[in-house]
């Protein structure tokens, strides 16, 4: 709480039994719902609550009881001085250090309307575009979209589904690559992902602990870095390395994939999902095109399209020149992948 608070303390003691209700019928039997509420205030007279209670906000958690209170703190966004504090401080900061985006840690402990009502505020009055990202972890993505809903897909979040696709992808055997995408929000909400394969609470030590393994951190690059939707990033501690995680650098590998983000990402895309373990697509410009396949069992070839203009040449792997696939006449390509592995293919 921010200064002098005129607002009213409510010591909320919540008794929450909850029949299956899970939709509002008027054909269904009683839900039975009882909130029971304190007030610890000095009364001027018995039954004060109604009348000296303005506004109650009622927020329920479908996980860990009361998340309002992570790390033990708690700001009441319900009260106006609080709102417009932390507001001032945004324009300060946003002022001070001319940023040109947002980070929002913890977005699901902070009511949605705040968010709602602030950026299209600051986007207006800094009359710039202000890239916004909260992150909002949970694996459902029906609950990230519920959340973008009720901030007007004013921002984008973290793909935690995506990223715990990768992490059943490298760990699961009978994965079927084909569906990777399924229920993720880049696949729902494009312009409103941002795809990551790790990130700080994701390492081996940390509470969210489902570090992406290395033979497959390749694998979910490409599916961030070379893939037409979505905003991707990449983790600090891939490109630099984790000392204390026993985490090796993997800073050429992504350096790599980085320029041919660069080269190529404004083409059209090709995918040739059709197969549960050996999966692949295109990137084509009008002079260019790049080949990406990859496997998270057996290696194997598939065919695909690059075009006519490239009929004769060689497609060669970026990450093992060994490896050249000769275009025919029909402008398809062989491209070759090893097992457990993946390859970009480009022009020779």
């Amino acid at each position: 709480m921010f200064g002098k608070t005129k607002s009213l303390f409510l010591i909320v003691a919540s008794m929450l039994c909850m029949a299956s209700c899970d939709s509002i019928r008027e054909d269904l039997p009683r839900c039975e719902l009882w909130l029971e509420f304190v007030f610890d205030y000095n009364m001027e007279y018995a039954n004060a609550f109604a009348k000296k209670v303005d506004c109650l906000t009622l927020l329920v958690y479908d996980e860990n009881g009361n998340y309002d209170y992570l790390m033990g703190a708690d700001l009441d966004f319900g009260n106006e001085e609080t709102v417009q504090e932390v507001t001032s401080w945004l324009y300060w900061y946003i002022n001070l250090t001319k940023i040109n985006g947002l980070r929002l840690d913890a977005v699901k402990h902070i009511p949605a309307s705040f968010y709602k009502n602030l950026l299209p505020k600051i986007y207006h009055d800094f009359n710039k575009e202000l890239f916004t990202v909260g992150e909002y972890w949970h694996g459902d993505v029906y609950h990230l979209e519920k959340y973008l809903k009720e901030v007007n897909f004013e921002m984008s979040l973290f793909d935690v589904p995506l990223h715990y696709h990768f992490y059943d992808a490298s760990h699961n055997k009978n994965y079927d690559f084909s569906h990777i995408f399924d229920q993720t929000l880049v696949s729902m909400y494009p312009s409103n992902a941002v795809t990551f394969v790790d990130n700080h609470d994701t390492e081996p030590s940390q509470s969210l602990a489902s570090f992406i393994p290395d033979w497959f951190k390749g694998h979910a690059y490409c599916l961030t870095l070379l893939r037409k939707a979505g905003y991707p990033c990449v983790f600090y501690g891939d490109l630099e390395g984790i000392d204390y995680e026993n985490v090796s650098s993997k800073k050429e590998m992504l350096q790599q994939l980085l320029s041919l983000r660069k080269q190529y990402n404004k083409g059209n895309q090709e995918d040739y999902f059709d197969h549960p373990h050996l999966i692949g697509w295109i990137r084509r410009t009008q002079t260019k095109a790049m080949a990406i396949i990859m496997t998270n069992s057996t290696g194997g070839i598939k065919s695909m399209y690059v075009g006519k203009e490239d009929r004769h040449c060689y497609y060669v792997n970026v990450f093992n020149g060994y490896q050249r696939v000769l275009i025919n006449e029909d402008g398809y390509g062989d491209f070759y992948c090893e097992d457990k592995n993946f390859a970009v293919y480009v022009k020779e």
